[in-house]
């Protein structure tokens, strides 16, 4: 927690703010004319505030006054990090001492995106260090703006549980680039064995931003027989080379909140003069092994994800492909039939919601409103539709215009399959005539159900949504069983086997290496580039290729698991309905001979309502005026009535939609990863911006 206290100070005659002693003004390297110089004592420490003058065109009471709105940053942690920037290079300058002494210089370089209020490094202390090892607290500070020095910059050092970090308040705004170099003085930072002094350190461990251009450099009074750079599980290591005695370490867009690690080992006697550690081993052994388990783990871990991985993953999809195909084969008909033949009658005189169920597989639940995943040949509405045309048809049913608009009437109900009456209470309720719009009166329910609705009205909601739901699905189990049961009075046979062993293992196999391919792929895509900051294009384009080739297995098998396959005689007569769906299709390029052909118009305006070309069969019997011995079949014609019907049809949706939301209602409803790749070295740094 940070305190503060006023002090008074009678020679400027006004108050200063002083932070406690978990906050320290670092000194400041500055440059007048031309000449760097150290001021080298500190602005604030501990109780006491020390005023230095810095010169005659210092001005104190601004400058107190920076301090006050930097130390409100301080309270405001959410403001850290919140700026937009690009580090553009980190440089690291080691240089180790023979008495296990060192001077750390990191210069960082900014671009900033958005306006700041300055920047923050840190040092870390944490983890596996050597005994003694401590950073001073009085790091200096260097701080360029677009190339230019800024003098008198105002930094405080805080220290933390873990090391320290460096607050520089250095204001800007978007489109500036800032440099900051920090030097900290460090102290026993090798490990001091019998045979060897190591070096097994972390310097940055969280970036907030990613690292364009990062370099190190490492010095001593004695050369380092081997120096090692680890970026943990990152396939992308950096290069190391020895260039006179320096050790120069490079790498490329370091992704942020990684670690880095320097390892390194100097003989013994190098550091003879620094303080014992009482270290009594040897471990120049220990220090081979360690490097030898890394670049095997590496070499693993690069071999698995650019190799092995993407090669498993592509014989997968060639398995698919070959289990597709087997498959294909296996359910595929002998008798080929042409594609676009047509015929100008239907084959048979069905109901619309016998054909649906016989000929196609297609029932009322599975094309319901309230399935989710709706899977069938026709939709819900256009099975009512043209059902209800088809009552008109037959007579059982009549169609007249009302006041504002069409009516529907039933004429006589003697002689109607039970599926049909039920369709009838489905529709009408008990009513004799209704108006279109007005059809499904018992499900009729508005989105305004809602609107204004408390918590006590949520029970009484839910209750209501469910009923609506429950009486509709009873409805359409009646109906679909008195359609199966008019299937088995009419005795058409079944037109579909069921899939064999065989093919339903086929089935699951397809499944499986799509599956896997696709979101195992993908998972180990992500992992690759979070844990190892490698983008592996194969593996991205396999995990998609892979969910792409699971949905069209899904698509492909969804029917033949659920209905089975036609057989042969089952194929014939679909050949025969597609063949009549084709001369649908195509009414409007039909020549005169072939309109002529056609005699029975009423049972084609239904099955053309069944298979959604309504329109298309009343505009040609409209051009040529051609007369339907039913006259509310006429009527219907001549008035253009079928876009009404299917505008009705479709209001079931909305009701279903507005039951099944009422059934749930509720009035409330509405860091980076490292992991192994590390030789265990501790410490810590911090780069980022607030």
């Amino acid at each position: 927690r940070v305190r503060a206290r006023l002090a008074r100070i009678d020679k400027h005659n006004f108050f200063m703010f002083s932070p406690i002693s978990s906050l320290k003004m670092a000194p400041s390297i500055v440059s007048k004319n031309g000449e760097i110089f150290n001021t080298s004592k500190p602005l604030l420490v501990k109780n006491d505030i020390i005023v230095k003058k810095l010169g005659r065109q210092c001005k104190m009471k601004k400058k107190w006054l920076l301090a006050l709105i930097f130390t409100c940053f301080l309270f405001v942690p959410r403001l850290v990090f919140a700026v937009d920037f690009d580090i553009l290079s980190y440089k690291g300058d080691l240089n180790i001492h023979a008495d296990n002494t060192a001077v750390f210089k990191e210069t960082i370089t900014y671009h900033f995106k958005d306006d700041f209020n300055g920047q923050l490094i840190g040092l870390g202390k944490a983890g596996k260090m050597p005994k003694g090892f401590d950073i001073d607290d009085d790091p200096t500070v260097l701080v360029s703006k677009n190339g230019q020095i800024i003098q008198d910059v105002l930094s405080y050092t805080k220290e933390e549980e873990d090391g320290y970090k460096v607050f520089v308040l250095n204001p800007g705004n978007a489109g500036d680039t800032v440099r900051v170099t920090v030097t900290w003085q460090l102290s026993n930072i090798l490990f001091l064995y019998n045979d060897i002094a190591e070096l097994n350190w972390q310097p940055l461990t969280d970036s907030s931003g990613d690292i364009k251009d990062l370099e190190f450099r490492v010095t001593s009074d004695s050369p380092a027989e081997k120096l090692f750079f680890h970026t943990g599980k990152l396939l992308n290591e950096g290069s190391v080379e020895k260039v006179n005695d320096i050790y120069w370490v490079k790498m490329k867009n370091l992704p942020k909140k990684r670690q880095i690690e320097l390892h390194a080992y100097w003989p013994r006697e190098a550091f003879s003069s620094a303080p014992s550690q009482e270290l009594n081993e040897d471990d120049l052994s220990n220090f081979k092994r360690v490097e030898v388990e890394i670049k095997a783990n590496k070499v693993q871990a690069n071999v698995m994800i650019k190799w092995i991985f993407p090669t498993f993953f592509m014989a997968l999809l060639l398995l698919t492909i070959m289990y597709y195909r087997t498959f294909r084969k296996q359910i595929s008909l002998q008798k080929v039939y042409p594609k676009n033949h047509r015929l100008y009658e239907p084959p048979m005189d069905l109901p619309p919601m016998v054909l649906a169920e016989a000929i196609y597989s297609t029932s009322l639940e599975e094309v319901s409103p309230l399935n989710k995943q709706k899977f069938g040949k026709f939709t819900f509405e256009q099975l009512i539709q043209a059902t209800l045309l088809d009552l008109v048809d037959r007579g059982h049913l009549s169609i007249f215009q009302g006041e504002e608009e069409p009516w529907i009437k039933i004429n006589s109900e003697k002689g109607l399959s039970n599926f049909e009456k039920e369709c009838l209470r489905m529709t009408l309720s008990t009513n004799k005539e209704l108006a279109l719009s007005d059809l499904f009166p018992e499900y009729q329910v508005s989105s305004g159900l809602f609107h204004g609705a408390k918590e006590a009205d949520e029970k009484h909601i839910r209750e209501f949504g469910m009923h609506l739901k429950r009486s509709f699905e009873r409805r359409l189990e009646r109906m679909q069983s008195c359609v199966r049961d008019k299937v088995k009075i009419l005795r058409i046979p079944s037109y579909y086997r069921p899939l064999t062993e065989k093919e339903n293992n086929l089935v699951k196999k397809m499944k499986v290496c799509s599956v896997v391919t696709g979101v195992v792929g993908l998972i180990i895509f992500y992992y690759s580039f979070r844990t190892h900051g490698y983008f592996s294009l194969p593996l991205l384009s396999l995990g998609l290729i892979g969910l792409l080739a699971s949905a069209l297995v899904y698509f492909v098998t969804r029917g033949p698991s659920r209905d089975g396959v036609l057989n042969e005689e089952g194929a014939e007569v679909v050949y025969l309905w597609t063949s009549f769906e084709n001369m649908l299709r195509d009414i409007a390029h039909l020549d005169k001979a072939e309109l002529e052909s056609i005699v029975v118009w009423n049972r084609l305006l239904v099955y053309a309502t069944l298979y959604g070309y309504a329109k298309k069969v009343n505009k040609i019997m409209k051009l040529h005026n051609i007369q339907l011995e039913n006259a509310a079949m006429n009527l219907y014609v001549s008035c253009g009535w079928d876009k009404q019907f299917h505008t009705s049809a479709t209001q079931i949706n909305l009701y279903t939609s507005v039951a099944n939301t009422a059934s749930t209602f509720s009035v409330s409803s509405g860091s980076g990863s490292s992991g192994g790749g590390f030789s265990g070295g501790g410490g810590g740094g911090s780069v980022g911006a607030f």
